[in-house]
């Protein structure tokens, strides 16, 4: 019935033993071309020629603000990474290669506005399907499917058909889409030290984190005392897999996973009840509304200095943006441990896993510089820039061992990867091989000090993943509506959390029938008749 992505339990036995099996064969640093990865330049691509001549031309790139540079490490404009991007790319074709910077917290909001008013970047990118939809509609995008052809093979390759299918809006390739290497989206992380405090079990089940939770609040382990936070990082994308523990799954189908507002899936309003029950216990953040969707800058911060008992972050995100190092500096006896707690009636952890694409990579109809953005994405899909951007300076950011890059423990290194994802645009997750995902998994577990997080991390988000179906029809209500509604579940949320307990059904229930009027309906059936068109039902 549903497209449940199983857990890489067996893949992942296996991971540590790759570098293992690799060494056996005498490989050393280079032997990652041999193992599948992208082709090199004089594979399939033109031969390399003098620099071109005259005046150069500026492409103008986005590059999200995530207000998360470490101490001491260069704005994000200039820094090793922009520098590789300029020396490499830029100067031999002869072009300045511009940053622009947009808030992440704002980036929709920002990038409406540049592309109404023909102010946007070259190269602008959305996770947001319906804004994309909204672009093509409108005849703001470039077609990119031609210059694709003639300039971008080497990017076909690292992204394939499968992926590259996801850009493909009204038969044209409106968006070039990032692929995945890595499909969990999120994954719940607790302090282990303080469950071994207090002698409780690593939960396994709803029940079991909800006891934790309470005697985090009660028992006050560590040293943070009244200041303890015992659930962190509330918003509506992180606590799905929590409200998904609650749904009725024998009561949902292919067609209402696709088409219903998750408002009305069965089960979702008492996942909402028991997130308000922890609200209301003192149990989560008081103060989320203040940082949703604004800044996890703050949720750091309270992680670092010890206040934080569990939260649910993106998967391998306290590795990834450097700050689960910065939690065991602070306090060496600190444990932060994957968990998978949420469990429905059937005994399974349901949760969100992503589809292969990742962002979608565009180029606004007003922009003279399309042609230069495929050769930009196409250079960058080349294996010495890929390794150059995921892992910054061999010898004093990563070393190669045994084909797969590994980070190394210093300064520079935190200083100079912790946003790498945001200059190989082309990417979600490090990425060494076409072939063998086993390596692509330990590329991602590449720290000698998080292998066993990073591994842990992928395997809790990916176990019983869904996937929601897709049709390839534009839902054109989805288009005109989308960012209203947007607003409107952020909206909800915080209204049915923080409400008292004893108005949590009437509020619940006003703020899902507001939903469906102003748009929520219109959607819902579009997308359920567009489904029974495709699916032939």
């Amino acid at each position: 019935m549903f497209n449940w992505r199983k857990g890489f339990a067996g893949l992942l036995a296996v991971v540590m033993t790759a570098a293992l099996l690799a060494a056996c064969g005498g490989n050393k640093g280079n032997d990652a071309q041999a193992s599948g990865s992208p082709p090199s330049a004089s594979a399939s691509g033109p031969e390399k020629s003098e620099s071109p001549k005259g005046d150069p031309i500026t492409l103008r790139i986005e590059l999200f603000d995530r207000n998360n540079t470490p101490a001491g490490a260069p704005p994000i404009t200039d820094n090793f990474m922009t520098q590789y991007i300029q020396k490499n790319f830029g100067d031999p074709n002869n072009i300045k290669v511009e940053f622009v910077t947009v808030p992440r917290s704002q980036e929709i909001d920002k990038l409406n506005v540049l592309m109404a008013a023909n102010q946007a970047p070259d190269l602008v990118f959305t996770y947001d399907t319906p804004t994309v939809r909204k672009y093509v509609k409108d005849g703001g995008l470039t077609d990119l499917g031609p210059l694709l052809e003639q300039y971008g093979q080497n990017l076909k390759k690292v992204l394939g058909d499968e992926v590259l299918e996801y850009g493909v809006f009204e038969g044209k390739q409106y968006a070039i889409p990032a692929r995945r290497v890595l499909l969990p989206q999120t994954t719940t992380i607790i302090r282990g030290d303080w469950l071994e405090e207090l002698g409780l079990p690593v939960p396994t089940t709803t029940e079991q984190f909800y006891n934790a939770l309470k005697a985090f609040k009660e028992k006050k382990p560590g040293n943070a005392g009244d200041k303890i936070i015992p659930y962190g990082y509330i918003d509506y994308f992180h606590t799905r897999p929590l409200v998904y523990s609650f749904w009725e799954w024998d009561k949902i189908s292919d067609e209402d996973l696709f088409a219903n507002p998750e408002w009305l899936m069965p089960g979702n309003k008492e996942g909402f009840r028991f997130l308000n029950k922890l609200y209301n216990e003192g149990l989560i953040d008081p103060d989320f509304p203040l940082t949703m969707n604004k800044d996890t800058t703050q949720f750091q911060k309270d992680l670092i200095n010890g206040r934080i008992g569990a939260a649910t972050t993106n998967t391998n995100e306290p590795v990834y943006q450097g700050y689960l190092a910065e939690v065991q500096k602070a306090n060496p006896n600190a444990k932060l441990i994957p968990i998978d707690p949420f469990s429905d009636s059937r005994g399974k952890h349901p949760k969100p896993v992503y589809t292969p694409n990742g962002i979608y990579l565009l180029v606004p109809k007003a922009s003279k510089n399309a042609e230069a953005v495929i050769k930009y994405l196409d250079w960058m899909a080349l294996p010495e820039n890929i390794i150059a951007l995921q892992n910054g300076i061999e010898g004093e950011t990563y070393e190669m061992v045994n084909g797969v890059p590994q980070t190394l423990d210093n300064d520079k290194a935190k200083q100079t990867l912790y946003n790498y994802t945001d200059y190989l645009m082309i990417l979600n997750g490090k990425f060494v091989s076409l072939t063998d995902e086993k390596l692509n998994i330990a590329a991602n577990a590449s720290d000698p000090n998080f292998k066993d997080f990073t591994v842990a991390s992928i395997e809790a988000g990916s176990n019983d993943g869904v996937t929601k179906p897709t049709v390839t029809a534009a839902i054109e209500s989805e288009i005109k509506y989308a960012t209203t509604l947007k607003e409107k579940d952020d909206e909800i949320f915080v209204k049915v959390v923080t409400a008292k307990p004893s108005d949590f059904d009437k509020v619940y229930d006003k703020e899902v029938q507001d939903y469906m009027k102003i748009g929520g309906q219109a959607v819902m059936d579009e997308k359920r008749a567009a489904y029974r068109a495709e699916k032939g039902q």
